[in-house]
């Protein structure tokens, strides 16, 4: 009965719509909609959302309470204003962080557009548009595609090519999106510029933190791949990187979810035991009245 009490405000809170304030709802996203701001909120997503709303347009989140959105689903669309979408971003809510404290004002709206780029119906204020890009020349460089990663430690530099196929030889990828990253547990840390796209040659360069944190051995996973898989096909390549070495005992000087036993969090442990108790008082009570029941019965 007690994980049941515990658990209703969640089921409740899953049941329930998502609303925002009408202010909030009246905002304008603060970042213009522009194709640029696009590209960007998808290098965002990728690194920060994908994880738990999945790739969009395949409804294939994850099976949390409550389930992650698709972005692509128009009822969502129609029901958000531009201002909904980024302040629920900004202020999150259950299993949803606040990514208020996590992302910046300019990455929360370019997320925004990149969401509302999936909205048939969203007509941006010309003003509002930048200018239109130059065709690149990817039209006339066809397949097979050719993606290579170079790591210069000295510098801390990653350089990403990615070639294809033109009149039987390789000839460099303009403005194709890349993510260069480092593998991290749960979402993974882009190191290059959001919304950068291959230059003539074919190239994106990005730098990585050398000091970042990275076990004892000091070693991190590289990882870059094409966004547009259904052009390139599931172009992606991995390195490893020179990082810095980090002792477990650092993380286990203070109480924290991932320190050892003896430094578990008070409140957690107190919490447990507290609901355990609960639990054995409320079936030891049980127990009782029935015994009593039946010795009333006799």
């Amino acid at each position: 009965m007690a994980i049941l009490v515990l658990l209703m405000p969640f089921t409740l809170m899953a049941q329930s719509d998502w609303t925002v304030s009408d202010a909030k709802q009246k905002d304008s996203n603060p970042i213009a909609y522009s194709d640029k701001s696009v590209k960007a909120g998808k290098v965002v997503y990728l690194g920060n959302c994908k994880s738990c709303h999945g790739d969009v347009g395949k409804d294939n989140g994850l099976p949390l309470m409550p389930k992650p959105t698709d972005f692509a689903n128009q009822a969502f669309l129609d029901a958000n204003t531009d201002g909904s979408i980024f302040h629920k971003i900004t202020d999150g809510r259950a299993t949803m962080p606040a990514y208020g404290a996590i992302l910046s004002e300019q990455q929360r709206g370019d997320v925004t557009n990149y969401i509302r780029s999936f909205d048939p119906n969203y007509k941006p204020q010309a003003s509002a548009q930048a200018a239109a890009t130059p065709k690149s020349n990817d039209t006339e460089v066809g397949a097979p595609y050719f993606l290579d990663v170079k790591v210069d430690e000295a510098n801390s530099e990653v350089t990403a090519i990615l070639m294809g196929t033109f009149n039987g030889e390789k000839a460099p990828v303009v403005d194709a999106e890349l993510f260069i990253g480092i593998k991290r547990y749960f979402n993974n840390l882009p190191i290059m510029e959001a919304g950068d796209v291959t230059n003539e040659e074919g190239v994106i360069k990005a730098n990585y933190p050398a000091d970042l944190p990275s076990g004892e051995e000091g070693k991190g996973e590289l990882l870059v791949y094409v966004v547009d898989q259904e052009k390139f096909g599931e172009l992606n390549q991995s390195a490893e990187l020179k990082l810095q070495a980090t002792h477990p005992s650092h993380f286990n000087e203070t109480r924290a979810l991932w320190a050892d036993r003896g430094n578990f969090p008070i409140w957690l442990m107190v919490t447990y035991l507290s609901i355990v108790l609960i639990v054995w008082g409320v079936m030891a009570k049980v127990v009782m009245n029935l015994i009593k029941i039946k010795k009333i019965g006799n």
